[in-house]
Order: C-alpha cells, then structure tokens, then sequence
C-alpha cells in the first residue's frame, strides 16, 4: 500500500554540496554554525560502467535495431513477449532464407566506437541448433566491419551468456554493434545486448536494473552502473582527515575517527575546520578484516566572519549547539608568559637562567551580546572545552580553551539601555582534545530531536530520503 506522509512534517532542501572527483565523499558548508557536513557512499563505483547500447533488451520494440543479413533474404526480427532475460522481452530473430549464411541483429550506440578503441560486447542468447555466435562492430554509412577473430560455437535452448572483445580500425567510426550466428536451423533469440569500454566483461547494465540508470530518456541512452553494494558490504568504518592551506600532517575529524560507515555509508560533522581558508578533507573506508580501501579527497572553505561585526566564534565541543558568533569589543592584544628560572652566581656578575618554550599566547576578551542571548552565553561559558575562531586577517591562531574567571554580563549603557551586554574572559589556549572514538554531534540535531519533530517513522522518511539527509538534518 503507498506510504501515508503527514502533511505537516518539515520537507528539508539540501544545500549545494561539493562532491570528491569519484563521487563518493561529498560535502556541504553549514554556514549558520560554521561547520562542515560530510558524507560518504563507497557503494559508489569510482568508474561507472557504461552501456552503449540503446534499447538493449527491447523495452522500446525493435526501436534502435535493424536486422542484420549478408548472404541471406527474409531476415526478420521480432520483440517477442515472455521469457526475456533482462526484462520482459527478448528478440526472436528468423533467418528466413539464409540456409547456412549469417543472419543477426544490429544495435545502435548512444556513441560510435572510435578507430583504435577496445570494446567489449556481451549478450545472451538462445539458439537451439549447432551454430556459431560472432559479434561485430559495424559502420552502418560504409559497411566496413570488425569482427571477433574466434566465433563462439552455441547450441543451447537455454540463455547462454556470450562475449567477445573488439578493437575498432584506425579512422573509422562504428555507430552499430551486431550479434549474428552463422548455421543452418530456426528463429533463436537475443537479450541483454551490452557494449563497454575496455576488454574486461561486466555484469549487465541497463537502467531498469538495479543499482543502475539512464543516462538519458529511457531505454533510449545510454545506462550506466554507478553503484556496488555488494563491494561495499564491509566496510564498517570511516577515517576522516583534514589538512589545512599551509599543507602538514593531516588531523583527524572529531566524529570521523573514526566513524560508522556500515555498508559503505556514513556521515560526519566537523565543526572546527578553519575559518575563511580552503581545507581538504581524505576519507579511507575501513574493510571487517581491518583493511584500507582507496581514499576519496575534497576541498571546501568555510566562510570567515566579516570584521567590524560579531566577529569572534565561540564553539562549544560537547554541545554545538550552544555555539555563539558575538562581536569583539576591541582587538585584544596577546601576551605570552615566559618560564624561567634564575639563580646567583657566586663571583659572577651574571645569574644562571634556566628556561622553557614561552607559553602558548592569552588574549583577555570582551564581547558584546545581544539581550536575547545573554543566557546562552552564560550557558556557552560555562560547558567545558571551547574553541575560539576569528578570520584570518586577525593573524590569532584557533585556541582551545576552558575560561577561568568571568566577568559579566555588563550593561553597556545606563541601565542597559544600549540593548547590549559585555562578558570579558581570557582565552589561555590548551592542547587540542583527544578525538578518538568521538560521537557525531551536530548542532541541535540528535534522535532525542527526531522523535520531538516526528510522530511516525513514514513522516521520517518521507522528508529525508537518505541515510545522509537523516543523520545530518538535511545538510546533505
């Protein structure tokens, strides 16, 4: 029965996403928190594998076909109903007068197969006398041919798969590719006609089928495979990188070291990438058997805040959500303590003096926040490990941090009658938190929220249509 969706569930529209050249990690800037939403799909094939062929298992009639018949009268073909392999047809072709001549069908191609191109054609046939199968690429302008050099010895009542690689001619351009048998005997038939690139066979392609689609109208384009779930079955995690402009060792995501990608599927949410620079993020799907498979690599750049406004980030780790973008009120000035020691020495007019690495730079900050988001302030100042981010131009490095003493909220006015509020705190910067093993968290997203905004699991479904539109609230 068709699924009932409630009307009044939220439908979300994705936002424009970057893709990695293979397709299988793509991304999307959540400008409003200043993250990054990242997921990841290996059942992707890094190399679709396309079909050639136009109407290849005679879904559209003989439409794209003619018969095929030198030596021979009276060739016909039929798209017969029933018993199809792929689909629910197949082509009957009649040799008619032929005796022992050769007799066969022609196919279009959404593309000519170009001189010096190696191409691999596959089908399945029925043929219930001894004959011989053979495949051709065909000019249908000229005539000229290429034929399979060893042609396939078929008597089978039964489909019987069949394949044969072919190199076109220098300078000539083949527009058709033809199955034929050579002997003497009665209508035998052909389905699931294919032609790709390359000299190794894949399983058939056409777009009804699944894991695959169109390119184009359908049946009348090419397909093409753009997805094996079975090469993907398992991978269960995900180690996601990202390295800044100025190159480096990569740092792990903090929801990406590592993550669940079950099947080959996952997502991450990084919300600590740098602000106003371009960043690349390297995800390596992580196999059951503890091996590594091939990367997948993308670069974004998350908008920095635009001076003069609230131009100062502060995130929380536990909790984005709490996370406040608040103006500074100046240009708080670094100051970084030295770690000495010193001592006297006896008949010396100098002192001995140990030291360390000066400590990492404090800024002392005032920020002013609006009315309405004094509470969150206080809530944000208060929840642990922050990080403080400023666009590059400010030339003050991201700082990890846990505010000590806090100063506010202060009125700004008399009374507060500016409407603002100022909080100062210092930023001491500490080492970057372990990542390992964290949970996805992304800002005011979480099942507690799902079940809050949703009563049935078909309303669920019926605004996020993928794992990756669910996990990340639309964001991908």
């Amino acid at each position: 029965m068709p699924m009932i969706v409630d009307p009044a569930a939220p439908q979300v529209t994705p936002p424009a996403t970057v893709a990695s050249p293979d397709g299988r990690l793509v991304a999307a800037v959540d400008e409003q928190w200043a993250g990054v939403v990242l997921a990841m799909d290996w059942r992707l094939l890094a190399t679709p594998v396309v079909n050639l062929v136009l109407n290849p298992s005679m879904e559209l009639g003989v439409t794209s076909t003619e018969p095929y018949n030198p030596g021979a009268t009276g060739v016909t073909r039929t798209r017969t109903l029933g018993s199809g392999w792929a689909g629910a047809y197949r082509q009957v072709v009649s040799p008619g007068t032929a005796g022992t001549a050769t007799s066969g069908v022609q196919y279009a191609l959404s593309r000519p197969v170009v001189g010096g191109e190696t191409v691999t054609v596959s089908c399945h046939t029925r043929t219930p006398y001894v004959a011989t199968l053979q495949a051709r690429l065909r000019n249908s302008a000229t005539g000229d041919e290429v034929v399979v050099p060893v042609p396939q010895a078929s008597v089978s009542s039964t489909w019987t798969p069949f394949q044969a690689t072919l190199t076109a001619a220098p300078g000539i351009l083949y527009d058709r590719v033809v199955i034929s048998i050579t002997g003497a005997g009665g209508a035998w038939a052909v389905d699931a006609v294919m032609c790709e690139t390359g000299s190794v066979a894949h399983p058939y392609v056409d777009g009804d089928q699944p894991e695959c689609v169109w390119d184009g109208a359908a049946h009348a384009s090419a397909s093409r495979r753009i997805r094996d779930a079975a090469a993907a079955a398992t991978i269960m995690r995900a180690r996601i990188t990202r390295v800044g402009p100025g190159g480096g060792d990569p740092v792990p995501v903090r929801s990406g070291d590592t993550a669940w990608a079950v099947g080959g599927v996952g997502t991450a949410y990084d919300h600590e990438a740098p602000l106003g620079v371009p960043v690349a993020y390297t995800a390596t799907p992580l196999y059951a058997d503890g091996t590594e498979g091939a990367p997948s690599a993308l670069s974004v750049t998350v908008p920095a805040p635009v001076p003069g406004t609230r131009d100062l980030w502060v995130k929380s780790l536990d909790e984005p959500g709490l996370s406040l973008r608040v103006m500074l009120t100046t240009r708080p000035e670094p100051a970084s303590a030295g770690r000495q020691s010193s001592a006297d020495i006896l008949g010396s007019s100098y002192r001995a003096l140990a030291y360390d690495t000066h400590g990492a730079e404090t800024r002392q900050v005032t920020v002013d926040v609006p009315p309405g988001r004094v509470d969150a302030m206080r809530r944000l100042l208060r929840a642990g490990v922050l990080l403080a981010q400023v666009r590059p131009g400010y030339l003050w490095p991201d700082a990890y941090f846990v505010p000590a003493d806090i100063a506010g909220p202060t009125p700004t006015g008399r009374l507060g009658a500016s409407g603002g509020y100022l909080f100062t705190f210092t930023i001491e910067p500490i080492g970057r938190p372990a990542t390992a093993e964290q949970p996805m968290r992304m800002p005011n997203w979480s099942w507690d929220t799902v079940a809050q905004q949703f009563g049935t699991f078909d309303a669920v479904v019926g605004s996020y249509p993928t794992w990756a539109a669910l996990s990340t609230n639309g964001g991908l």
